[in-house]
């Protein structure tokens, strides 16, 4: 049995990776000599590939541009992409007994990024006749018209079913997709992060400071960002030492992105932190190789605080209290699908004091041993509604 997976397992952002691993897991487990392969809808062949440089960049001249002509240059430029690596798309896709399209916030409309790239993809899939699933997929609200058309592509493929990992998400699909199937909740694969990597090396210690690059949040969110209303360097830097003060040895890391790598090393110059550098009560992780490195990184504190979603995820699939800083609906749909909702927090003018005490409290009430087994069961369940569709007759 071959089922192929369209994501971005690839993907610099290791939380993406990290979706696509447990999505195997979970699918190999229910299906046991199952073979799960991984198509980049970004054109990426291996970890490590970049299909654009200078990101920040690239999306700030975007911004600046009229509307028509911004789509104009994505259609061109992601269209050219597709068109290198489409005979492997095929390749991949043939001979598949269900094809997965799935991984993130992808059914989102930002300069028609995802729109090509899933309208290509599904192009393929239905011109091969290949059964498709949309599985715990996240949906913005804000499609374009031209972007609905695009998405629209899945609906002449075999459809056999729509999951969308939250509420929001659902309500978003039904709301600009016309017609297919109605979407089921599938929860996030990224929860059975636990199962697919394993436990930790080394016992849990201190707090893990996920870094984000405002900039590159502020292209995709739909809301604002936690601590967004000063500068972001002093932001982390504050936390950071507040997170300190507190007593907690803090480690600051990213998920692997460029820009928020990049992000990391200004807070760790930053003067505020330098004693605290230079006393070991502060200090910064070695860049995670791959999502495993990524998860084991993430196993290894007492707690989390992140804006990125998948580091917010991992950290509760191994149990650990987690502080969530809001930028768009799908994190704050996460921590209200765990009952965490007192850990989540989306105000501008928050700082690191404010945060640290977040933290205290997460750290006070732990993670229910009964939600927790909630959210994990609710993954395998979506895992086993996307195992039933390689079986399951299509529409016609």
């Amino acid at each position: 049995m071959k089922i192929v997976q369209f994501g971005l397992c690839y993907s610099p952002n290791l939380g993406d990776g990290v979706i696509a691993d447990c999505l195997a897991h979970g699918l190999t487990a229910r299906l046991p000599g199952a073979e799960v392969a991984h198509v980049d809808i970004s054109g990426r062949q291996a970890r490590g590939a970049r299909t654009i440089r200078n990101r920040r960049l690239v999306l700030s001249m975007l911004e600046r541009l009229p509307r028509p002509l911004r789509h104009a240059l994505a259609r061109r430029k992601l269209n050219g992409l597709i068109d290198r690596v489409q005979d492997s798309w095929r390749a991949a896709a043939a001979g598949a007994d269900l094809a997965v399209i799935g991984g993130g916030q992808i059914f989102s409309d930002a300069n028609l990024n995802f729109p090509v790239k899933i309208g290509r993809a599904a192009g393929i899939l239905a011109e091969r006749g290949t059964p498709v699933a949309v599985h715990a997929v996240g949906v913005s609200r804000n499609w374009s018209a031209e972007g609905t058309a695009l998405f629209a592509r899945v609906l002449e493929c075999d459809l056999r079913m729509v999951g969308t990992r939250d509420a929001g998400s659902a309500t978003a699909w039904a709301a600009q997709m016309p017609g297919g199937p109605a979407p089921v909740l599938t929860a996030d694969p990224g929860l059975l992060a636990a199962a697919c990597y394993g436990p930790p090396d080394a016992p849990p210690e201190g707090v893990g400071l996920c870094v984000t690059d405002f900039a590159v949040l502020g292209h995709h969110a739909d809301g604002s960002i936690a601590g967004g209303g000063q500068d972001p360097v002093g932001f982390y830097a504050g936390l950071a030492a507040a997170l300190a003060g507190a007593g907690h040895r803090v480690t600051l890391f990213c998920n692997g992105a460029a820009e928020d790598a990049a992000q990391v090393d200004r807070i760790a110059r930053a003067p505020a932190l330098a004693a605290l550098r230079a006393e070991g009560r502060v200090r910064v992780a070695p860049a995670a190789a791959d999502p495993a490195g990524l998860a084991q990184l993430i196993a290894g504190f007492e707690a989390v605080v992140a804006h990125r979603l998948h580091a917010c995820i991992v950290a509760y699939s191994y149990g650990r209290p987690v502080v969530g800083l809001g930028w768009d609906r799908k994190l704050e749909a996460f921590f209200e699908m765990v009952g965490l909702a007192e850990n989540f927090s989306a105000d501008p003018a928050m700082d690191g004091a404010a945060v640290a005490r977040m933290v205290a409290g997460a750290l006070e009430r732990g993670i229910a041993p009964d939600a927790h087994a909630a959210a994990i069961g609710a993954a395998w369940e979506g895992i086993d509604a996307l195992a039933a569709c390689v079986t399951r007759p299509g529409p016609g």
